[in-house]
């Protein structure tokens, strides 16, 4: 039997024994395993459903792709390698073009391949363990650091059904995910000048803005403006006495946050709000166009190439990603799960209002937390907006979503629940 068949068990459990040493004989250890459990089995079940039942889809589609590019590495080690660092396809016959997230996913996914003897599942396994690992690595920070947070970080990025699902497998979202959740952790972590060795954490969060950057781009650029805004106004409160306000610091964070952007507009043209409010109206029309009108449509009535009629659709292009399909709403049945999910979200919002209502007492937001949901709240409308499809818009809200139920169960009475059930104090939910 080819040795390749047998390579990927030892690298894989070892790689799950350095992530297991951190958590060893703590009261984690059935949440860890729990947890990647779960997104081990989402990362086969979302390659099988493909498969069979869906269509292939990309992840098949790229499979087969990404069996080109190993055979071109057996037989031609150079030019591998110039396609690796150089973006050189050669003889590649690529239906991408290099500056495309789908052409630089080749890239780890045809070093997994030639480790594992071009399988795709075990592909899937190593995949799903890197987007585990970032929610694993984030989540720590969050308990650590915000422990009210503890028991929803826990739930948002370990356990809720279509976050875990859709950021399995052989998909760039679980690049993704990992890559966005380790560069806020490391970040988290920076700020609070813990963890030593700030130099190699520093290195390591440069190749993970790396990856973020190839996987999502625009979606890095709108993190990484808002979290080194928020690194420098922690900096300025350690240095200047009247920052030490909240208030102040809010100040102070929205308005280098908007000397921040319009500087990011001289960047690159993909960055000016002409270009941005242009290709949004053009990816909705486009893909309003070819959208079966059978299946559910984010509608937006009205939606031009302004700022205002952006500003004036964004609630309800978040609302719409939020909370449908609903559960009347005729569709198919992968559109029906979908709806079962948006009830129990829609279901968590109230619980937290009816709590917050009751108890009549203000949680505290933290202001890293803070950060955490206005990125969802500006990602969700750029992901929203341009994306009538809600088919489509389920998925690409699962890595968002996360950074709204963090505040949405943490401010509701299931952290109560659990820890009266539990016996847990605030530091041991989750």
């Amino acid at each position: 039997m080819n040795l390749l068949n047998w390579l990927p068990i030892p690298v894989f459990l070892f790689l799950v024994y350095l992530l297991w040493r951190s958590v060893k004989g703590s009261r984690q250890d059935l949440v860890f395993w729990s947890a990647l459990g779960f997104k081990l089995g989402c990362g086969l079940a979302f390659g099988w459903l493909y498969r069979n039942y869906l269509g292939l889809g990309d992840t098949w589609y790229h499979h087969e792709i990404t069996i080109q590019v190993t055979d071109l590495a057996k037989a031609d080690a150079t030019a591998y390698l110039r396609f690796l660092f150089l973006d050189d396809v050669g003889v590649l016959q690529l239906p991408w073009k290099p500056f495309y997230n789908s052409f630089f996913f080749l890239k780890p996914t045809s070093l997994l391949y030639l480790l594992s003897g071009n399988s795709y599942w075990w592909a899937s396994f190593f995949l799903s363990l890197f987007s585990f690992w970032g929610c694993w690595f984030l989540v720590q920070r969050l308990r650590r650091y915000f422990p009210d947070y503890g028991f929803a970080a826990t739930v948002a990025f370990l356990f809720f059904p279509s976050v875990v699902f859709w950021t399995s497998g052989f998909s760039k979202d679980s690049l993704f995910m990992g890559s966005m959740c380790f560069t806020i952790g490391l970040v988290l972590q920076l700020a609070r000048r813990e963890g030593g060795n700030s130099w190699q954490q520093f290195l390591l969060l440069i190749v993970c803005i790396w990856l973020f950057w190839r996987v999502k781009f625009f979606l890095a650029a709108v993190l990484l403006v808002l979290l080194s805004t928020y690194v420098v106004v922690q900096e300025l409160a350690r240095r200047i006495h009247w920052l030490h306000a909240k208030a102040s610091q809010v100040v102070t964070y929205f308005l280098l946050l908007s000397l921040g952007a319009f500087l990011a507009s001289f960047l690159h043209p993909t960055f000016t709000l002409n270009f941005f409010l242009k290709h949004l109206l053009y990816n909705y029309n486009n893909l309003l166009a070819i959208s079966d009108p059978a299946k559910p449509i984010l509608h937006l009535a009205y939606l031009e190439p302004t700022l205002w009629s952006v500003l004036v659709n964004a609630p309800q292009a978040l609302w719409q990603m939020l909370f449908r399909p609903f559960v009347w709403e005729p569709a198919p049945l992968f559109y029906k799960l979908a709806a079962v999910e948006n009830l129990g979200l829609l279901v968590l919002v109230l619980a937290a209002v009816i709590h917050q209502a009751v108890t009549r007492r203000l949680p505290k937001l933290p202001s890293f937390v803070a950060v955490l949901l206005l990125f969802f709240v500006l990602a969700g409308v750029l992901v929203a907006l341009p994306t009538p499809n809600l088919g489509s818009l389920f998925r690409y809200r699962a890595p968002l979503l996360p950074f709204f139920l963090l505040v949405i169960i943490a401010w509701g009475p299931l952290p109560g629940w659990w820890q009266k059930w539990t016996g847990s104090t605030a530091k041991d939910k989750g």
